[in-house]
C-alpha cells in the first residue's frame, strides 16, 4: 500500500519540483495526469521519465531562470485541491506568471495542471 500524505507535504514536493527540478515521485498516485500547454500531458509514467529520469527540464526551463518572486500557495477549505501561483524572471529580462493547480485523493496527488501563457513562456526561454 502507497504511503499517504499531508496536503502541506504534497503542496512543498510540487514546489520543489517546478522551483528546483528535483522530483519526489511517491507523492504521485498511480492514475496521475500531468496537463500543461508546453509540456503535454502526460501519464504518471510519462511524467516521471520526463522529470525524474532526464534533465530536459533542467535544461530547457530551469538554467534560464534567474529567481521565482513572488511564490504564493493556497490551499482548498477541504483539503483536496491546492494551487501554486508564481511568477519567475529569466536570464534575457522576460517574466511569466504561471498558475499550478493540484488535486489530491486519498493522501496522493492525482492530477497537476500548470497554466501559463506559452508564447511569454516561449520569448522567456528563447524558444
Amino acid at each position: 500500500m502507497k504511503k499517504k500524505f499531508t496536503l502541506e507535504e504534497i503542496i512543498d514536493f510540487a514546489e520543489t519540483w517546478l522551483i528546483q527540478g528535483d522530483l519526489n515521485t511517491e507523492f504521485l498516485a498511480d492514475n496521475f495526469q500531468f496537463i500543461s500547454p508546453f509540456w503535454s500531458s502526460n501519464t504518471r509514467q510519462a511524467f516521471i521519465d520526463k522529470f525524474k529520469h532526464s534533465t530536459v527540464y533542467q535544461e530547457t526551463a530551469l538554467k534560464n531562470i534567474v529567481k521565482f518572486d513572488p511564490v504564493i500557495k493556497f490551499k482548498s477549505l477541504d483539503g483536496t485541491a491546492f494551487s501554486i501561483i508564481l511568477q519567475y524572471h529569466t536570464k534575457n529580462g522576460s517574466s511569466v506568471y504561471e498558475a499550478v493547480l493540484g488535486k489530491i485523493y486519498n493522501g496522493l496527488l492525482y492530477e497537476l495542471r500548470s497554466i501559463y501563457d506559452l508564447e511569454a513562456t516561449k520569448k522567456a526561454h528563447d524558444l
